[in-house]
This record gives C-alpha cells, sequence and structure tokens, in this order.
C-alpha cells in the first residue's frame, strides 16, 4: 500500500471538511436554500478576489472562463494583445483565434516575464488593440508576471482597454488585488489554491468591461457572462455540490486571513526555492510565484518524477519543450510546512537515485533551518 501525496498545481488537495460537506445529499439548485447559499458564495469570493465587481460562477474547467472572457469582450476582426511566456498564456492566442478575432502575441521564453514597457510599445504599435489577455502565475513555468504594474499602466495609459487577467494559480496563494490593480475581468478555477475537486470556473466582471460585452456583437451561449451575472442561482444547472464547497472553502481562507494565507504561501515558497538553491539547482522562473516551484532538473524530469510517484508523493513534469526538463512542485491551497519537508526530501532521493551528484541532505537542512527560525 502507497499513501499518495498531491503536489501538482491542480488539482491540489482538498481538505477532509470539505470533502464530507460535499458528501451531503444534494439539493435542487432552483430552491431558496441554494440560492441563498449561492448568493453568500459570491460575495465571499468578492472578498478573496478583493474586488467590489460582480461575480460570474460558471460549471467549467477554468478554461471556461478564458473562453467567456475571450467570447463576451471580444466580436470577429477585434484585435486583442495576447501575452504568452508559457502554455497556458499561449492558450490565450489559441482561444481569440477560435472566436475569428486577431490577437497580436506578445511572447517571451518560457522561464521569463512579461514586461511593462513591451505591452505599452505593444499597444502604440496597434491602436485597434480592444483587450489585454494574459496570465498573473503562468502554471507551466512558475512565473508571475507584474500584472500589478501592468494594470496601472493600462489605466494612466488607454484606459478604454479591457485587462483580463488568468489568475487560476494566483488566486488565493498571491496578494493579488483585482480593483486596485485595474483588473476587469479576474479569473480563478476551483482546483488550485480555493481547495476543491475541478469543475467551476469563476470570474470577476468590471463595469467597464460589462459595458464593452454589451456593446460587442458575439458568439456564445452557454458563456454568457451577462446573462450568468443576473441570475440568482445559476443561468443553467450550476455545479450544486461544488458550491457549497466553495462557501465553506472561502470561509477557511477569510477566517484564517488572508494576510496570514499569503505568508503562509509565502514561507512555503521561499523555503522549497532555498532547497533548490542548496541542491545545486535552478529554477526556471526569472520571476517566481509562491503558488509553485519549476526546477531545472540535470536528469531526464520524468525517471526524477516517476522516482517520487514511488513514494506516493505526485509532482508534476513540464509541458510541451520543457517535458523532461523540469519539476514542478506545487505549494497553493491546502499545504502546509510537513507537504514542503515531504516534497524536498522525496526530491533528494530521486536525484540521488538517478545518479547526481550534489550535497545529499543539504535541501531538507535548509527546510528545517527556515521552519525551525519561524517558530
Amino acid at each position: 500500500m502507497i499513501k499518495r501525496y498531491l503536489m501538482t498545481p491542480g488539482p491540489t488537495p482538498v481538505p477532509e471538511d470539505i470533502m464530507l460537506l460535499m458528501a451531503k445529499p444534494i439539493v435542487h439548485h432552483r430552491t431558496k436554500e441554494f440560492k441563498s447559499v449561492f448568493k453568500d458564495t459570491r460575495e465571499l469570493v468578492k472578498s478573496v478576489f478583493q474586488t467590489k465587481n460582480d461575480i460570474a460562477i460558471f460549471a467549467s474547467s477554468g478554461t471556461g472562463a478564458m473562453e467567456a472572457s475571450v467570447s463576451n469582450v471580444l466580436a470577429e476582426n477585434d484585435t486583442a494583445l495576447s501575452v504568452a511566456a508559457g502554455k497556458f498564456g499561449e492558450r490565450w492566442g489559441q482561444i481569440i483565434r477560435a472566436f475569428g478575432a486577431n490577437p497580436v502575441e506578445l511572447s517571451y521564453e518560457y522561464g521569463d516575464f512579461a514586461k511593462v514597457e513591451d505591452i505599452q510599445k505593444a499597444i502604440e504599435n496597434n491602436p485597434k488593440i480592444k483587450a489585454v489577455f494574459m496570465q498573473a502565475s503562468e502554471t507551466s513555468t512558475g512565473v508571475f508576471h507584474p500584472i500589478d504594474e501592468i494594470g496601472l499602466m493600462l489605466k494612466e495609459k488607454f484606459p478604454e482597454i479591457v485587462f483580463v487577467v488568468d489568475g487560476i494559480t494566483a488566486i488565493g496563494a498571491i496578494d493579488v488585488k483585482t480593483d486596485l490593480w485595474n483588473i476587469d475581468i479576474m479569473i480563478t478555477g476551483s482546483q488550485k489554491a480555493l481547495m476543491l475537486p475541478p469543475g467551476l470556473s469563476i470570474t470577476s466582471v468590471s463595469e467597464k468591461a460589462k459595458n464593452m460585452i454589451a456593446k460587442t456583437k458575439n458568439r456564445y451561449y452557454y458563456f454568457d457572462i451577462l446573462k450568468e451575472l443576473a441570475s440568482d442561482g445559476g443561468s443553467y444547472t450550476p455545479a450544486v455540490t461544488l458550491i457549497y464547497g466553495l462557501n465553506m472553502a472561502l470561509k477557511k481562507l477569510l477566517d484564517e486571513g488572508l494576510e496570514n494565507v499569503f505568508k503562509r504561501h509565502t514561507l512555503l515558497a521561499e523555503a522549497t526555492r532555498a532547497a533548490v538553491s542548496s541542491l545545486g539547482l535552478e529554477l526556471l522562473a526569472k520571476k517566481p510565484a509562491n503558488s509553485l516551484t519549476a526546477i531545472k532538473t540535470p536528469v531526464d524530469s520524468t525517471k526524477v518524477i516517476e522516482y517520487m510517484k514511488s513514494f506516493g508523493v505526485d509532482v508534476s513534469n513540464g509541458q510541451g519543450s520543457l517535458k523532461g526538463k523540469i519539476v514542478r512542485i506545487a505549494h497553493l491551497g491546502y499545504f502546509d510546512k510537513s507537504d514542503i519537508l515531504m516534497a524536498v526530501s522525496t526530491l533528494e532521493m530521486a536525484l540521488k537515485s538517478s545518479g547526481v551528484e550534489f550535497n545529499f541532505g543539504a535541501g531538507i537542512k535548509k527546510v528545517m533551518e527556515i521552519f525551525l527560525n519561524e517558530q
């Protein structure tokens, strides 16, 4: 028997009390009981998103909300800026093209992060740009983009442009200030820092974005943002069980206190990165996110991951051109110090078994020292 430990950047572990809540008998989605929970959940989302904007919740993966933000904001032949430095950033361009709009693609090498001046220049060179689409943290590389600086630049220089951010591995793990940073549409998914199974995509929508959506002739049916915002319990059949789970998960985060939540994620990320340095390894990300750590491996990372899995520890490989080159260790959501101790120790054993020369035990020693100093 092997006990499994899920340390991938989505899905992530689900707390036991949330799992038990979702195991209760299901209720009908048009009852007053459910509508009350749905309304309360939307308000709780606002607190975690740090926004006053309205909230739309769809029964889909996070990509559903990405598609909704494109199909609702852009009409055929509209122009938008798509910023990519990884597989999920590239998805924006693919979705924009799928709906007949024209992406101006600003691309960076994997591991790099977006630059404010590059985005400003791209818009100046393409005055028809209607919206900017990008990630907060790029899940495939572990990079955090400077969305604060970008959002404030857009507010000052291009106030008519809608700023759309994929915060799927950021919301609930990193201190993202949606309203303060001028983010018109912020997106997340249930299976990341919100500590739920996959199945919900959650979106905040500013007044500017709503006005643009109302004026644009778009192509959609299910992913109708304005219709969803106007509903009191979901436009169609909502994921009832997940909504109840989301309600509890949000309350758990707010009970812990957002400041403490962000401190916890910062500590786990810093300890993981310090362990990587102590082992003589390199991070992929030039500007690392606190939600996951992408580590370059001197041997085939697939073998490292398989060895870790033999101890019950599931981590992620690279995607696309990065497959076999990196290990991605998540620390977002239902994670604490013991999880990092386990991940780093099994990583060291995996590297040792692969014949990598390094100071065996240096990584776990560094993590223990950091955690001891936090007591």
